[in-house]
């Protein structure tokens, strides 16, 4: 597997300014989270610094990827370019710098959620939405994710999905689903 900081420099030259800025304070965030649920750091640090890494393709490279690693779409993911990256992003991390199985799945539901997340896809996943630059993250959510990872699981999302109601945008089965999976197991 590729080492955080060649993995670093790879990133640093691929985003730009703007979008690197976030990837740091993901990669902060994260570490935080990974503290308190006694995540391997390694691990995190990776997903975190490569969360992003397909973000700013063109739409040729884009193509070239979804031709070279047999991507397939959704129909939200046809509609909703943002969320492309992700998958893309998860397979140029498990063919290109060898990350395992649940760091492939880290990038690759760090944008949507899902049902039942391993510790690492959560940490990822709320760390990309809690980073200090974001201009929703209130120290009240990073708090409650801080206090109990499943509570911040059902309060995030629920937030974002109230944000794609309210912004008349698509949301992805995959988000309908991470909620109703961690509010039906978790809610207190």
């Amino acid at each position: 597997m590729i080492e955080y900081e060649d993995l670093y420099k790879i990133v640093k030259h691929s985003l730009s300014e703007y979008r690197f800025k976030h990837t740091e304070a993901v990669v902060k965030r994260a570490i935080e989270y990974a503290d308190i649920y006694n995540e391997d750091k390694q691990k995190v640090k990776l997903v975190a610094i490569s969360h992003d890494i397909a973000k700013e393709l063109s739409d040729e490279e884009i193509q070239k990827y979804m031709i070279d690693y047999n991507i397939q779409l959704d129909n939200i993911e046809k509609l909703n370019s943002n969320l492309i990256h992700a998958k893309i992003g998860a397979h140029i991390c498990k063919n290109k710098y060898g990350f395992t199985e649940d760091m492939v799945n880290a990038i690759m539901y760090h944008t949507t959620g899902r049902e039942n997340m391993s510790m690492l896809e959560k940490i990822i996943y709320l760390a990309d939405a809690t980073e200090e630059n974001r201009t929703h993250c209130s120290s009240q959510y990073v708090n409650i994710i801080k206090d109990n990872i499943n509570i911040g699981m059902i309060e995030l999302t629920k937030w974002v999905i109230n944000k794609l109601l309210k912004n008349g945008e698509l949301i992805h089965i995959n988000t309908i689903k991470c909620y109703n999976y961690y509010i039906g197991n978790f809610k207190v």
